[in-house]
């Protein structure tokens, strides 16, 4: 089931969808924050992406048009622009470790993003038919070396994944990442212009991270 679903997702030369992750926060004490953000995320392969967070205030987008990659606050209109890899592989490795910014569910964009969930699997198992937002799906679950995650798969013809979750097991605290996947748009047509960074007006860019509000001690 795993199989199919990465075939099918890596067949699509160009998709839209819509996120809405969880981040898991743990403070010094021990409490558990859940933070929530809506992105809509656009791509068309081989080298054009585009994640823009929907509704937040100090939001951030990404913007990736093959040659270029920018991340961007919306807050206080800071952005950093640098040169990208010529594939969307390279350029999500790339982010990573320019803008120091870790997600998870972008482990589904890769080329071949069967290789890279099973990376470090040791173990996995069908746990049943389920239903995400009145939708089919078959929940896979799999054990790995630093990370456990969970997996809802569309059922049928279109075997999208809408719902994944990621448990960091070399945190004592454990904290989970979860993403839910809604409004695919196969196939979406976009046009050039959404994956080119246009800075607003009165914008700053700056050398480093910009200088938006963001969460730390999970993955987001």
């Amino acid at each position: 089931m795993l199989k199919k679903m990465t075939d099918y997702l890596a067949s699509l030369q160009r998709f839209q969808v819509q996120s809405t992750a969880i981040d898991e926060v743990v403070t010094t004490s021990g409490q558990k924050i859940q933070v929530a953000s809506a992105s809509l995320v656009s791509v068309e392969r081989p080298n054009r992406m585009r994640s823009e967070q929907l509704g937040a205030e100090g939001g951030l987008g990404f913007w990736y048009d093959g040659k270029t990659m920018t991340l961007a606050c919306k807050v206080n209109k800071t952005y950093a622009t640098a040169p990208a890899p010529a594939t969307l592989d390279d350029t999500i490795d790339a982010a990573r470790k320019k803008f120091q910014v870790e997600a998870p569910g972008a482990d589904l964009l890769y080329s071949h993003p069967y290789d890279v969930l099973t990376e470090q699997v040791t173990g996995g198992k069908f746990i049943g038919s389920e239903t995400i937002d009145g939708v089919a799906a078959n929940h896979l679950a799999f054990e790995g070396e630093q990370v456990d995650w969970q997996i809802w798969i569309q059922d049928g013809p279109q075997p999208l994944p809408l719902r994944f979750v990621v448990t960091t097991k070399t945190m004592k605290s454990q904290p989970e990442f979860v993403v839910q996947l809604s409004h695919w748009k196969p196939e979406a047509k976009v046009s050039d212009s959404t994956f080119e960074y246009r800075p607003t007006q009165g914008g700053t860019r700056v050398q480093t991270l910009p200088a938006c509000s963001v969460p730390s001690g999970g993955k987001g």
